[in-house]
């Protein structure tokens, strides 16, 4: 399809393809420029993960990018949860998000919308670097990362200097679990199906106490990660760690790993241990671990929850917006973040946020909806 003649663009072409239907060429093309971007260190940028979203639910596609020549110079995967509206395949379970391609590209998503017919592309986890998309940023928040490159006891005075009082509080607390409940003792790797299924019995629970929107009520959210977890792919896998007092479980954390990275996906612990505080336990020994086995990082995503301020010693700068056509639903999109942004702006308190939840909450809604295959 024809487009723009913009310097640098991606401006000739675009598939739309199934996950499975990328051949071999397709996913050395796509692992060679993850490669060669640090940026794209991330599981959520592996082919794996578009893959298996897919097998999760039916309205996933890659759009592949073509240059002028011919040459394929983009991959991005989608899913389409309404007929005018592309959101990254993954929506709210996925915590990176943009495009993967050639360095220095800049893919046409005006022309994407133009021959999917959709209204916008919405984003919330993007890489705030990828020029596609940052010009049409609305708000701008990072990603914390435990960086490991340099090993363990660098990373350690690293939160010294910066004043972390949270390993001295997690191996006090951890001598109190020991001493009252049993032994700590960290499980790498977990196999154990009832632990995953414990895990998200805690999530559920975590869900409704915080009045939260409970992701495993949808089929497919719940497809996903158990597929993740059973399957041991080598681009991408699920590893579950456990965290047990004794004979009993008293944390979990479930990681998506590719290569030396880890993503922290979905951590709970059981309540009636809240005071031992283990799931600040756990981090710390799987930090240990990480450091004894090549782990360069383990990603916590975005918020900015205390554990995640204190534990991480780097950040990945992400945006969120959405990129629209002359569309109705682009034009009230444009209108809800404005109407936002105007109240956020004012003196309210409280008051102040509620808009931006509401959207948060809406996108989220949006997001586990599946559209037609």
């Amino acid at each position: 399809m024809p487009a723009g003649d913009k310097k640098g663009m991606v401006m000739n072409m675009i598939e739309l393809v199934r996950p499975d239907a990328l051949g071999a060429e397709d996913l050395a093309l796509w692992q060679s420029w993850r490669q060669a971007d640090p940026d794209l260190v991330s599981p959520y940028y592996s082919a794996g993960w578009a893959q298996a979203v897919s097998r999760a639910r039916d309205d996933i596609r890659v759009a592949i990018f073509h240059d002028p020549a011919g040459r394929k110079c983009a991959f991005l995967p989608l899913q389409r949860p309404s007929p005018l509206v592309l959101q990254p395949a993954g929506g709210p379970l996925c915590d990176y998000q943009g495009a993967i391609g050639a360095s220095g590209k800049v893919v046409d998503m005006g022309a994407l919308l133009k021959s999917t017919g959709a209204g916008r592309y919405d984003f919330g986890n993007l890489l705030a670097k990828q020029s596609s998309f940052a010009c049409h940023a609305r708000e701008i928040h990072v990603s914390r990362v435990i960086n490991l490159t340099k090993g363990y006891e660098a990373y350690m005075q690293h939160r010294r200097d910066a004043g972390s009082s949270e390993t001295k509080r997690a191996r006090k607390r951890k001598r109190k679990l020991s001493r009252d409940i049993g032994p700590v003792n960290l499980k790498t790797n977990c196999q154990d199906s009832a632990a995953l299924d414990q895990l998200i019995i805690w999530k559920c629970d975590q869900y409704k106490r915080t009045g939260q929107t409970n992701i495993f009520t949808r089929d497919w959210a719940l497809s996903l990660v158990r597929d993740l977890f059973e399957r041991q792919n080598e681009g991408l896998t699920a590893e579950l760690f456990a965290l047990y007092a004794g004979e009993h479980l008293a944390a979990l954390n479930l990681c998506l790993r590719s290569g030396p990275v880890l993503h922290s996906w979905f951590i709970a612990h059981d309540p009636a241990l809240s005071h031992f505080s283990p799931g600040l336990i756990l981090f710390e020994e799987m930090i240990e671990h990480a450091c004894a086995n090549r782990i360069a990082e383990i990603d916590l995503g975005a918020g900015d929850y205390r554990f995640k301020l204190n534990l991480a010693n780097a950040a990945r700068p992400l945006c969120g917006g959405f990129v629209g056509s002359n569309a109705l639903s682009a034009r009230l999109r444009a209108l809800e973040y404005n109407l936002r942004g105007v109240i956020e702006a004012l003196p309210l308190g409280p008051v102040s946020s509620w808009p931006g939840k509401a959207m948060r909450r809406h996108d989220l809604h949006l997001g586990l909806r599946v559209g037609p295959s």
